[in-house]
């Protein structure tokens, strides 16, 4: 009897968990959605799908690396766009119903591997910590990378006990080349893994493995056959792109960037922009040669250095404690984490924070593990999880949405009335917010532009509706905090949250 009570009351905080992790990653979406430059292209490319459906073989680019992503992601994309007439809202609907999975798998990844309490301390922070939950309400290919690594980690924790999660790593490391390649080292440890543990497969599992890992890059694989290896040489690349000082191995700056995120991850300040928060131009971090002005500019949460400082020191217990390569499941969550962490210090050019996703929900575990290492410390670490989840879920529901997708939806309505149909081009300026995805939501409200901006790197995507003919308006759609460098004074100037659009009828 006893342990049905017990049992009942987990259940109970399980699903009172995941309605927290549920109303935070919903509440006031269509306001909140970032639908910026990453989105445009993802979205434009998945509607060359809805429109006139044909097989892909690649998604979109990785990096400055040359590789191309698989097309998956693009096509999971285009049936959302599809079922909802274009309206990027819904991914972010999908993408945070993922981040609730998440939130589920996190709990479950948790308690198998370290207990019920770390599992459930762990689903609690990761319903809950502002930095996770905006980065689940943003849709993109790395939308699956926290679920992809803890799944990862789990198959791999049960694969001794049971072969057929080797079948289902083999699915997930091939959907790496489809999501994101900062799960890439992974692989690596997975080799490391079954070496050290003696696990031995039978041959029906390694023949499932192989072929479910083939089925799932086989688009990539037709791909490279007939464009000479492209992708798969793309380590011949390295040099090249390394060369470059904007782009060259830089571990200084990049842990700079990881030293930011082990405070980030656990407290943003309130009444900030998510946007602020996710989008890698709102941060000199994220870039060598970022604008002048970034910092000034932009809200993103910088933590204090006491804060980033708690969380490297988190991180360092966890590692540095003995008993972390003793016991197998937590020395080989502490190899996840190096080999992320380690693949993100030496990756040549940007020190973009969502390249560090695969670590967000593992770093989670720790105060638990930390707890059943230091027994008497658990009297400070509870209370202190319980202060960061309320902080975490007021400053989400003090977010302000200067830069969400209503707030551009608004603009744009307002611009098409005033212009009434004319032929019109668009522009974009800005410092934070440059590349906002203004074409396809101009397109998306009923009214192509004859030209734009986007159009320099996505208009292989839609050649045919480029046009050279006069236009009556020019819109110039920019970050109203950011300075202009244009005369306004014969322009009509339209605002809507944190954006301005200056309509001329002559421009020079």
């Amino acid at each position: 009897m006893l342990k049905q009570i017990t049992a009942t009351k987990s259940l109970i905080l399980v699903f009172l968990i995941l309605f927290i992790s549920a109303c935070l990653r919903f509440y006031n979406l269509s306001n909140v959605f970032v639908f910026a430059g990453d989105e445009e292209y993802q979205a434009i490319l998945a509607q060359t799908i809805v429109k006139h459906f044909h097989i892909i073989w690649i998604g979109v680019g990785a990096a400055h690396t040359g590789f191309y992503l698989g097309p998956y992601w693009t096509y999971f994309t285009a049936f959302w766009l599809w079922l909802s007439k274009g309206d990027p809202l819904i991914t972010g609907y999908v993408s945070s119903f993922i981040g609730v999975l998440t939130t589920l798998l996190t709990i479950t990844a948790g308690w198998q591997l370290f207990g019920k309490r770390t599992g459930l301390l762990s689903g609690l922070l990761y319903a809950t910590l502002p930095l996770v939950v905006f980065f689940d309400q943003k849709y993109w290919n790395p939308t699956l990378v926290p679920f992809l690594s803890l799944l990862m980690l789990l198959a791999l924790a049960k694969m001794k006990t049971n072969q057929n999660w080797a079948i289902l790593l083999s699915g997930c490391f091939g959907l790496i080349f489809h999501i994101h390649l900062s799960l890439f080292p992974l692989i690596f440890v997975a080799g490391f893994w079954l070496i050290k543990q003696k696990i031995k497969l039978s041959k029906k599992v390694i023949l499932l493995s192989i072929v479910t890992f083939l089925l799932t890059v086989a688009p990539l694989i037709a791909f490279d056959y007939f464009h000479k290896g492209s992708n798969i040489l793309t380590p011949l690349r390295f040099n090249k792109i390394s060369s470059d000082p904007v782009n060259r191995i830089n571990p200084q700056h990049h842990f700079l960037a990881l030293f930011q995120t082990l405070g980030r991850i656990w407290y943003i300040a309130p009444f900030g922009n998510n946007s602020d928060e996710v989008i890698t131009s709102c941060t000199s971090t994220s870039r060598i040669a970022s604008p002048p002005l970034t910092d000034q500019i932009s809200k993103r949460f910088k933590p204090p250095i006491l804060l980033s400082l708690l969380g490297l020191t988190i991180l360092a217990l966890f590692l540095l404690n003995p008993s972390t390569w003793r016991k197998k499941n937590y020395s080989l969550l502490g190899l996840f984490i190096l080999s992320i962490t380690g693949f993100f210090l030496l990756f040549p050019g940007g020190a973009f924070e969502y390249y560090l996703l695969g670590i967000l929900p593992l770093l989670l575990f720790l105060p638990g593990i930390l707890i059943d290492y230091y027994k008497k410390s658990g009297l400070l670490i509870i209370p202190m999880i319980i202060v960061a989840c309320l902080a975490g879920i007021f400053t989400i529901i003090s977010n302000k949405p200067e830069f969400g997708l209503e707030a551009k939806k608004i603009l744009i309505q307002q611009s098409l009335r005033l212009i009434d149909n004319q032929p019109f081009e668009i522009k974009q300026t800005g410092i934070c917010h440059f590349y906002e995805g203004w074409r396809y939501l101009f397109v998306l409200n009923g009214k192509k532009p004859e030209r734009s901006q986007s159009d320099e790197g996505l208009g292989w995507l839609y050649q045919d509706e480029i046009t050279k003919q006069k236009t009556k308006y020019q819109i110039i759609l920019s970050e109203t905090r950011a300075p202009i460098n244009f005369d306004t004074k014969k322009s009509t100037v339209l605002k809507s949250g944190g954006f301005s659009a200056y309509i001329f009828t002559e421009f020079n």
